[in-house]
């Protein structure tokens, strides 16, 4: 088989890179969800339902393509379901934070939070500056560096923007204008919007370097202890500042453990749908198993909010043909039109199981090398003659004895010279005919001994002469050698009646045949 499998990964998480990728797969479903998430920010978001017959439709695998392809414009935040079963508030904004406060890739060490903090700032103070409350030399091109750069306009670490050091300076004085302004603009919460503001400073001001960055932002958020209304506070508080710079989607995936608890899934239908009211901006896609919706949904949810949840909804079909034949050439490339016949099932990851199956099966199946098969069948020859002695085992070279026996030295065995004008034997005739199949012939044994007698021994009771001498009558086993076989009596014993050869024919050919292996034996291992 090759060392490289490519069904290995069957299972996916949102979030990770996949690791092949057919573009032709779940298409529609995916240019539709990009069509309602690209509506500009400003306008409502919506409340998407993806459902798919069963599990291993490609489900993640869609939500992580889409992630990938809008992740610059869109913040996708993963939803995880604590214990299996519940998200709310606390666990959300977790999840939140979590994902602001990642590096960003060549950006010497900035995070999101970083960018998003310099933004709201930036937004808080153009209409103070607007309006003289925050006196400024030159207005316009103040008014202009806010709208245009933020990100330099309130980079804390320069020592040359000048604004920056100036709010920071004052912030004691700035930080409730500035809380004032985003909460009357957004319509949220003027408490919930100062905590914000302040977090926000805090974190973004310190050095990027410094690690406690994270753990003092953490700290400040969750370590005071709140309830879930005040956390419900704080995170539409939250969303409801971070929609107004981009746009930010809530995913829902991985709902499997809603089946376990009866009243999971109206807790998070009704969390979602209060959040979507309250932070209308907020897009939210809900990713779930059909069965899930049937069991765990549909039998406790109200009809309203049956209707919400499903606001837009799209449902995963089937593979037909071209899509069985696009996902295994995304794996195993010329391979797709080969194996998509022998395949049955109709969801990706049943596609990439069969297909794994089937590889396997004809890597297990393809012929052998003939060169290979030509050395397997030079083993199965008649017994080895010195004229064709049989090859040497792998790991000798040609001609070189067998390993030694403990204990044996090393004296060597001479075989002697063939005569190739003596007559054939009887057994090399064409009336010699066996009573019994021949055995195979016996491994090669080694020839290199002190004392010949162990050799002997061995080659006898491993030879086919030795087991076609165990068939007649008289032949004793173990480690008797032939020489020492009781010869056929001549006459019967008294009181039996006797036979000669014209009665018994059958017991005459039998002693010749003995006496003819005999024979053959001896020319060919020599006289003891």
């Amino acid at each position: 088989m090759p060392s490289y499998q490519p069904f290995q990964q069957l299972f996916e998480t949102f979030g990770r890179p996949p690791e092949s990728h057919s573009e032709s797969v779940n298409r529609s479903s995916r240019e539709a969800l990009k069509g309602w998430l690209d509506s500009p920010i400003g306008k409502s978001g919506h409340c998407m339902l993806l459902k798919a017959p069963r599990a291993g439709h490609g489900k993640t695998h869609l939500l992580t393509t889409l992630l990938h392809e809008m992740g610059g414009s869109h913040e996708f935040v993963p939803l995880h379901a604590v214990g299996g079963s519940r998200i709310d508030s606390s666990t959300v904004l977790n999840d939140i934070l979590r994902r602001l406060v990642r590096g960003l890739p060549a950006a010497g060490g900035l995070t999101v939070l970083d960018l998003a903090a310099r933004r709201l700032f930036s937004a808080g103070l153009q209409p103070l500056v607007n309006s003289g409350e925050v006196p400024c030399q030159d207005r316009e091109a103040a008014l202009v560096a806010l709208c245009n750069r933020p990100i330099e306009t309130f980079d804390f670490h320069h020592p040359n923007a000048v604004t920056a050091r100036w709010a920071k300076d004052n912030f004691e004085l700035l930080g409730p204008r500035l809380a004032l302004e985003l909460s009357q603009r957004n319509g949220l919460s003027l408490r919930e919007v100062s905590f914000w503001v302040d977090v926000m400073f805090l974190f973004s001001s310190a050095e990027i370097d410094n690690p406690e960055r994270v753990r003092t932002l953490t700290a400040q958020v969750f370590d005071n202890p709140f309830s879930e209304a005040v956390a419900n506070e704080r995170l539409i508080a939250l969303l409801g500042l971070l929609t107004t710079l981009l746009r930010v989607v809530l995913v829902a995936d991985e709902l499997e453990g809603f089946s376990l608890d009866e009243s999971a899934a109206l807790r998070f239908a009704s969390f979602i749908c209060a959040l979507r009211q309250s932070v209308e901006r907020l897009d939210v896609i809900v990713s779930v198993n059909q069965d899930i919706w049937e069991s765990a949904f549909l039998p406790r949810l109200s009809a309203g909010l049956t209707d919400r949840l499903s606001e837009l909804a799209v449902e995963l079909e089937p593979l037909d043909h071209g899509g069985v034949v696009a996902i295994i050439e995304s794996r195993f490339p010329g391979e797709g039109e080969s194996i998509a016949p022998k395949i049955r099932a109709t969801h990706a990851r049943g596609v990439l199981a069969e297909a794994a199956r089937t590889r396997s099966s004809k890597d297990n199946t393809e012929p052998a090398d003939p060169a290979r098969a030509d050395q397997i069948a030079s083993f199965a020859v008649a017994p080895e003659t010195p004229e064709t002695a049989s090859p040497a085992p792998t790991g000798r070279q040609p001609g070189e004895a067998d390993p030694l026996p403990p204990g044996t030295g090393s004296g060597a065995v001479e075989w002697p010279a063939p005569d190739l004008n003596a007559p054939k034997a009887f057994a090399d005739t064409e009336d010699f005919v066996p009573a019994t199949p021949l055995p195979p012939a016996a491994a090669s044994v080694s020839l290199a001994f002190d004392d010949p007698s162990p050799f002997r021994s061995k080659t006898i009771q491993n030879s086919p002469i030795h087991d076609r001498m165990e068939q007649l009558p008289g032949a004793e086993t173990g480690s008797q050698s032939l020489h020492d076989l009781p010869s056929p009596a001549p006459h019967p014993p008294a009181g039996e009646p006797a036979f000669t050869a014209a009665a018994n024919p059958a017991a005459e050919k039998a002693s010749d045949r003995v006496d003819e292996l005999l024979r053959q034996f001896r020319e060919r291992y020599g006289k003891s």
